[in-house]
Protein backbone atom coordinates (compact mmCIF):
# COMPACT_ATOMS: atom_id res chain seq x y z
CA UNK A 1 0.00 0.00 0.00
CA UNK A 2 3.11 2.25 0.64
CA UNK A 3 4.54 1.84 -2.97
CA UNK A 4 0.60 2.69 -4.33
CA UNK A 5 0.00 5.83 -2.76
CA UNK A 6 3.73 6.85 -3.45
CA UNK A 7 3.07 5.87 -7.16
CA UNK A 8 -0.16 7.85 -7.32
CA UNK A 9 1.43 10.63 -5.71
CA UNK A 10 3.81 10.52 -8.88
CA UNK A 11 1.22 10.79 -11.26
CA UNK A 12 -0.34 13.48 -9.75
CA UNK A 13 2.65 15.88 -9.27
CA UNK A 14 2.91 14.79 -12.59
CA UNK A 15 -0.50 16.05 -13.58
CA UNK A 16 0.05 19.24 -11.57
CA UNK A 17 2.41 20.10 -13.35
CA UNK A 18 0.65 20.60 -16.49
CA UNK A 19 -1.99 22.52 -14.59
CA UNK A 20 -4.09 22.67 -11.77
CA UNK A 21 -7.54 22.91 -12.82
CA UNK A 22 -9.80 19.85 -11.36
CA UNK A 23 -7.26 18.08 -9.30
CA UNK A 24 -7.91 19.28 -5.89
CA UNK A 25 -10.26 16.77 -5.20
CA UNK A 26 -7.97 14.41 -6.19
CA UNK A 27 -5.54 15.60 -4.09
CA UNK A 28 -7.67 15.86 -0.83
CA UNK A 29 -9.01 12.41 -1.36
CA UNK A 30 -4.78 11.37 -1.71
CA UNK A 31 -4.52 12.80 1.65
CA UNK A 32 -7.87 10.71 2.96
CA UNK A 33 -6.15 7.45 1.48
CA UNK A 34 -2.51 8.66 3.48
CA UNK A 35 -4.08 9.13 6.76
CA UNK A 36 -6.05 5.70 5.84
CA UNK A 37 -3.03 4.30 5.32
CA UNK A 38 -1.42 5.13 8.61
CA UNK A 39 -4.45 4.06 10.62
CA UNK A 40 -4.39 0.47 9.23
CA UNK A 41 -0.59 0.18 9.39
CA UNK A 42 0.54 1.38 12.39
CA UNK A 43 -3.40 1.58 14.12
CA UNK A 44 -2.42 5.50 14.94
CA UNK A 45 -0.90 8.61 13.04
CA UNK A 46 1.68 10.16 14.31
CA UNK A 47 2.50 13.44 15.48
CA UNK A 48 4.67 14.22 12.63
CA UNK A 49 2.55 12.73 9.68
CA UNK A 50 -0.69 14.43 11.25
CA UNK A 51 1.06 17.80 11.48
CA UNK A 52 2.08 17.30 7.64
CA UNK A 53 -1.36 15.61 6.65
CA UNK A 54 -2.79 18.67 8.17
CA UNK A 55 -0.76 21.53 6.46
CA UNK A 56 -1.69 19.23 3.30
CA UNK A 57 -5.24 19.88 3.70
CA UNK A 58 -4.66 22.92 4.32
CA UNK A 59 -2.72 23.16 1.09
CA UNK A 60 -4.98 21.78 -0.79
CA UNK A 61 -7.96 23.70 0.20
CA UNK A 62 -6.03 27.06 -0.46
CA UNK A 63 -5.27 25.34 -4.26
CA UNK A 64 -1.93 24.92 -3.66
CA UNK A 65 -1.90 21.75 -4.58
CA UNK A 66 1.82 20.66 -5.35
CA UNK A 67 2.77 21.85 -1.91
CA UNK A 68 -0.23 19.47 -0.67
CA UNK A 69 1.54 16.54 -2.39
CA UNK A 70 5.29 17.73 -0.95
CA UNK A 71 3.22 17.80 2.54
CA UNK A 72 1.93 14.00 1.94
CA UNK A 73 4.83 12.89 0.49
CA UNK A 74 6.59 14.10 4.27
CA UNK A 75 4.16 12.55 5.99
CA UNK A 76 4.63 9.35 4.19
CA UNK A 77 8.50 9.29 4.28
CA UNK A 78 8.80 9.79 8.25
CA UNK A 79 6.22 6.88 9.30
CA UNK A 80 9.28 4.86 7.78
CA UNK A 81 11.67 6.16 9.80
CA UNK A 82 13.01 4.50 13.27
CA UNK A 83 11.97 5.85 16.43
CA UNK A 84 15.76 7.87 16.96
CA UNK A 85 15.76 9.23 13.70
CA UNK A 86 11.43 10.14 13.84
CA UNK A 87 11.56 11.73 17.23
CA UNK A 88 15.45 13.46 17.02
CA UNK A 89 14.21 14.83 13.99
CA UNK A 90 10.69 16.05 14.79
CA UNK A 91 12.03 17.11 18.53
CA UNK A 92 14.29 19.14 16.98
CA UNK A 93 12.27 20.79 14.68
CA UNK A 94 9.10 21.30 17.28
CA UNK A 95 10.49 22.15 20.47
CA UNK A 96 9.08 20.83 23.58
CA UNK A 97 7.29 18.23 21.99
CA UNK A 98 6.55 15.45 23.72
CA UNK A 99 7.49 11.83 22.52
CA UNK A 100 4.95 9.28 22.45
CA UNK A 101 4.06 5.81 21.45
CA UNK A 102 4.16 6.04 17.23
CA UNK A 103 2.84 2.50 16.62
CA UNK A 104 -0.18 0.67 18.32
CA UNK A 105 0.03 -2.80 16.39
CA UNK A 106 2.98 -4.28 16.67
CA UNK A 107 5.77 -4.21 13.74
Amino acid sequence: MFNDLLGKLEKLDLKLSRGYENHQEATLQLVAEAEYYLNYEYGVISPWEAKELETAKNFANSNWLKAATQAIAIALVVSEYSDDEYWGAYTYANQGAVRSPRRIKPM
